[in-house]
């Protein structure tokens, strides 16, 4: 008999042309004239709170419902550490497919309680973006504490998908593409295993043959609302490829989350 992981893959993997079931992170998107997600609630009278600020909206909002089971939080290809503290702008960088769309920017707080977004969307063909260190100074929030994604809408065989984009943060200077991944998992709830599946996408939208399949992650130990850092190696060639995560919960059951995402290569 399959496991829960198991089947669970094999549902998944059957809908690889449907919704991506990634995209509860991405939920509340924006229209292109406003990278503000008109879904959360901000506290009132408070000066961080999430809103408009310049050509980004950034701050804090109130938690109105539970966290899902297993979501997507960061994907960066370099991270370096920063002090918010210093008074230096941050640099977000990424690489993009040829003839990409706008590029949404996206980073939630890590920090247990603190519910906190920053959302940007850059014009088609930008491969940068200077974010300003002021509200991260004043949440004191650090680089653990931190998780950043960018992802780009584009057609995939005979739909669309959220492609996601390897981010390079750096406070000093310009980052060179290093050609591996670090992606950041929160789980709602504590797990007991999680199972990585990596497959190219085909130029119909189907997953190709596998590089790694149902690869155990052996950590032992999953708390609930506590960031998963895993590294993940850069594929061989340049390409769309799609990554299904897959968990057992603690409590019984299983969940699972999947994301797309451009490798430039080289």
């Amino acid at each position: 008999m399959a496991s829960p992981t198991r089947r669970t893959w094999c549902r998944c993997a059957a809908l690889v042309g449907a919704v991506s079931l990634c995209a509860g992170q991405l939920n509340g998107l924006p229209a292109q004239g406003s990278p503000c997600d008109s879904s959360l609630s901000q506290p009132s009278n408070d000066p961080y709170a999430y809103r408009q600020r310049g050509d980004r909206c950034e701050g804090v909002y109130i938690q109105a419902v539970a966290s899902p089971s297993l979501r997507v939080v960061s994907w960066t290809e370099t991270f370096e550490d920063f002090d918010a503290a210093a008074g230096t702008d941050l640099r977000l960088e990424w690489s993009a497919p040829p003839g990409a769309g706008p590029v949404h920017l996206r980073a939630n707080a890590l920090r247990r309680h603190l519910y906190y977004r920053f959302d940007a969307i850059r014009p088609e063909s930008s491969t940068s973006y200077t974010w300003p260190a002021a509200m991260l100074r004043g949440l004191a929030l650090a680089k653990p504490e931190l998780g950043i994604v960018a992802w780009v809408t584009q057609p995939v065989g005979s739909g669309t998908r959220d492609i996601h984009l390897p981010v390079r943060l750096t406070q000093r200077a310009s980052a060179q593409p290093a050609g591996r991944y670090q992606l950041v998992l929160v789980p709602g709830a504590e797990l007991v295993d999680i199972f990585l599946s990596l497959a190219p996408v085909n130029p119909d939208g189907q997953a190709g043959a596998f590089i790694q399949r149902d690869r155990r992650l052996e950590r032992g130990f999953y708390p609930a609302e506590r960031g998963i850092a895993i590294p993940i190696a850069g594929p061989a060639r340049p390409g769309v490829y799609y990554l299904q995560i897959s968990a057992t919960l603690r409590a019984g059951g299983s969940a699972s989350s999947r994301l797309w995402f451009y490798h430039p290569g080289g």
